[in-house]
C-alpha cells in the first residue's frame, strides 16, 4: 500500500469540530498515517524545512486538510508552502523530489454551500479559492486529486448548525475523503 501523509494546518485545531472529526476518521481508518500538525509544530513558522521535506519524499499521497481562512489557506499552510516547496527540491533544476507523488485537499468552511455562489453571501464558488493549491501542485510535477470540499461547519444561530450537526458533516466529508483515498492508495 502506497504511503499516505497528512498536513494538517489548523491555527485553533484544539478547539476544531470539523477538522478534529475527518481526522479522527482518517486516523481510525488508516492507523498508520503520519499526521503533520504543523500549527502545533511550528507556532513560531519557523518550520524545519528538512523534516518536511523528508517527509514529503518518504509519502506517496499527500493529503492537506485545512479550514479555509478569509478565502484561502491558513497562514502556516502558506508559510510551509513558501519554505518547503522549494527551489531544488519541488521545481527548478534538480527539483523532481515530488514528481509523481499525488496531493489531495480537504478543506472546510464554515458558510454553507449556497453562501458560496454568485448570488450567495460569499459571491464565489468555493473550488476556485483551491486553484492557487492546484497550480502549484502541477508547478512541482505532482497529481492533482480532485478536492473534498465541506460547508457549513461553524456553530452560529446565523448558519444555524449545532455541534452535532457540524460533526454529522464532517463525518461525511471524511467518508468522502475515505473512498477518494482508498483509489488513490492502491
Amino acid at each position: 500500500m502506497k504511503k499516505l501523509t497528512i498536513i494538517l494546518a489548523h491555527q485553533h485545531y484544539a478547539k476544531s469540530t470539523a477538522n478534529k472529526t475527518i481526522i479522527e476518521c482518517l486516523k481510525k481508518k488508516y492507523p498508520d498515517v503520519k499526521v503533520r500538525y504543523i500549527a502545533d509544530l511550528y507556532p513560531d513558522f519557523m518550520i524545519d524545512v528538512d523534516m518536511e521535506q523528508q517527509n514529503l519524499i518518504e509519502s506517496d499521497v499527500i493529503l492537506l486538510q485545512f479550514p479555509i481562512y478569509w478565502y484561502n489557506m491558513p497562514a502556516i499552510l502558506k508559510r510551509w508552502f513558501d519554505l518547503v516547496l522549494s527551489y531544488g527540491f519541488a521545481y527548478g533544476e534538480g527539483g523532481d523530489k515530488l514528481k509523481g507523488k499525488t496531493l489531495i485537499v480537504s478543506a472546510t468552511a464554515g458558510g454553507r454551500e449556497e453562501s458560496y455562489t454568485p448570488i450567495g453571501s460569499m459571491h464565489f464558488r468555493l473550488r476556485p479559492f483551491i486553484n492557487n493549491i492546484e497550480s502549484s501542485t502541477y508547478y512541482c510535477q505532482m497529481n492533482f486529486a480532485k478536492p473534498i470540499l465541506g460547508y457549513g461547519n461553524i456553530y452560529s444561530p446565523e448558519f444555524d448548525a449545532s455541534p452535532d450537526v457540524i460533526v454529522e458533516r464532517a463525518t461525511n466529508q471524511a467518508n468522502r475523503l475515505i473512498a477518494a483515498l482508498d483509489e488513490l492508495l492502491k
